[in-house]
């Protein structure tokens, strides 16, 4: 099957909405907002669009970025003012819709939601992201990528990573060797050594 952006975008704008769902729950019911939920709704945005089979290039990391604030915007400012008249044993009209917007301290207290639900996104997303990007770079063919969240925090992997380096007996800055792309090794877990300095 061909991969365009259409159909990723619109898989992807489904899946942002379905993990949206933990959002608005908590937001409606508990009457809070946890950042960390955000996370959820890029790692739905992107398995939406991998469904949909969209084109994995460059640009998906941009395409993550809009969906997943449009799942944002769409679960704050329609679906949670339509929960919060049922909660309140309405039912969901244009008119209770309307009544609803007109009340200037709901929209004040829904503005400075938004916001902070946006800056939350953003700060919740920035980590999937990065990590879709720098797939997609490290990958020779992009449109085969096989994303890998794992933390890099596996003992199994660092061993892996150590006996890497250890049979090519690069121990040191003078006996340095060049990973090769098609190392069976987890490039998470090199990439946590390298930022903590044990991997140079």
């Amino acid at each position: 099957m061909e991969k365009g952006y259409f159909k990723g975008i619109l898989g992807a704008l489904l899946g942002g909405i379905v993990a949206s769902i933990p959002w608005i729950l908590v937001y409606v019911y508990a009457n809070m907002i946890y950042s960390i939920l955000a996370v959820i709704i890029a790692m739905g945005a992107l398995k939406g669009y991998q469904l949909f089979h969209g084109k994995v290039d460059r640009k998906l990391p941009i395409i993550l970025v809009i969906v997943s604030l449009l799942s944002i915007t769409l679960s704050t400012l329609v679906i949670i003012p339509c929960l919060l008249i049922v909660k309140n044993s309405g039912t969901i009209s244009i008119a209770n819709l309307n009544l609803l917007y007109s009340n200037s301290e709901f929209i004040r207290a829904l503005i400075g939601d938004y916001v902070i639900s946006v800056l939350f996104t953003i700060l919740g997303i920035s980590g999937v992201i990065s990590a879709v990007r720098r797939q997609i770079i490290d990958s020779e063919d992009s449109g085969n990528v096989d994303f890998d969240f794992n933390t890099g925090n596996n003992k199994k992997d660092k061993e892996k990573v150590k006996e890497y380096f250890l049979i090519r007996n690069a121990t040191s800055e003078n006996s340095a060797v060049k990973v090769e792309e098609s190392a069976d090794i987890n490039f998470n877990t090199l990439n946590l050594l390298v930022s903590q300095r044990i991997v140079l």
